[in-house]
């Protein structure tokens, strides 16, 4: 197998046989296609050649990338931003690819199981506290059980307030008269009281059954109202949903993120996406970081999760260092404020993504 062979000038032509490029003998591939410039009949050993030399040349390309992310902080972005972009994947379609692949091994993990018999148990409430009364009789009444009794009784005392309100019917139309969020919340409370006691299990049944009208109000308040039971009987597989959705919320999060960077290095020669560059950059690594320590977990039970979160900002530190070139002091200073606006919209985003949860669960 003579790679050579099918590039030797013999079989060159005039015309790229891709993009119909006018050539020259002296072209050993198309400027424009970058296709060999060759009319040499395929073979086997062609075949094979070429699909070997497209998987080295990727994985290369690949490992030269991770070997400067770990090793060159912020070099990478700058080669990457002056131009070196061939020898790098691209940043953006790497990040989403490490991101997406560190979740999924979150969402495979034995941790997150379903524990679908613990469920059945606290969602039988005749059996949870038949058990723990058996617990007492027998062992007195320890502080464990007092917790569990006392959890029970704030349980039930919703239920014996809204069922002295009489009537549903009576209930909804006293709630009507009270404010948006209070009658709302009322509402949500109700549902969330029938839902546990398995009195229906949709909408339209809860309606029939309780004689009120249909609104857009009273079926926002049950789907919250069955989303939240749903949570409390298996909140496993509620994390395991959040965390399907957070490698789209950070690609989304990033580029807000560039743009309080950008302002802080407003006075210097660089664009919005240098900055968008560099925290795909960063921010993979720390992916990086988290996959490391997850197998390190797994293999080894050890949590690392603070050397990885430390480990993370003396990177940081060294990438800005790395990219924007600038004094130690400086750095310092913008460090931290990076740092703090990222805490900052971190925690929204947290919000958002647990409240979109728990409305879309």
């Amino acid at each position: 197998m003579n790679k050579s062979d099918r590039t030797s000038k013999k079989y060159r032509g005039t015309q790229c046989l891709n993009c119909e490029l006018p050539l020259d003998k002296s072209d050993a591939y198309c400027p424009n296609c970058g296709q060999v410039n060759s009319t040499k009949k395929l073979n086997i050993f062609d075949m094979l050649e070429e699909f070997f030399s497209s998987l080295f040349s990727y994985d290369s390309k690949l490992r030269k990338t991770l070997t400067a992310l770990v090793l060159r902080p912020g070099k990478i972005t700058r080669e990457f931003v002056n131009g070196k972009r061939a020898t790098y994947t691209n940043p953006f379609r790497f990040f989403l690819s490490v991101t997406i692949v560190y979740f999924l091994m979150i969402a495979y993990n034995s941790d997150l199981k379903d524990n679908s018999a613990i469920a059945r148990e606290f969602a039988n409430d005749s059996t949870h506290i038949e058990n723990a009364l058996i617990r007492l009789k027998r062992t007195g009444i320890s502080a464990q059980d007092k917790l569990l009794i006392d959890s029970l009784i704030l349980k039930y005392e919703p239920a014996k307030e809204i069922e002295a309100l009489g009537s549903p019917q009576e209930f909804f139309k006293k709630s009507n008269e009270d404010i948006l969020i209070t009658r709302f919340q009322d509402k949500i409370e109700y549902f969330y009281e029938d839902i546990a006691r398995d009195k229906y299990q949709n909408y339209n049944e809860a309606i029939e059954k309780l004689g009120i009208e249909r609104t857009t109000e009273h079926r926002i308040a049950f789907n919250i109202a069955l989303n939240f039971y749903r949570i409390y009987i298996n909140p496993h597989l509620f994390i395991a949903s959040l965390i399907s959705k957070l490698p789209f919320i950070i690609f989304l999060f990033l580029p807000v993120f560039s743009i309080f960077i950008w302002l802080v290095y407003s006075k210097k020669d660089y664009h919005y996406i240098d900055h968008l560059i560099f925290s795909f950059h960063t921010q993979t690594f720390f992916t990086i970081l988290l996959i490391a320590i997850f197998i390190t977990k797994l293999i080894f039970k050890v949590d690392l999760h603070f050397l990885a979160l430390l480990a993370f900002f003396i990177y940081l530190y060294k990438s800005m260092r790395g990219f924007y070139k600038q004094n130690r002091a400086k750095t310092i200073v913008k460090f931290t404020y990076v740092n703090c606006i990222f805490l900052i919209l971190a925690t929204v985003s947290t919000v958002l993504v647990i409240a979109i949860g728990v409305f879309t669960y």
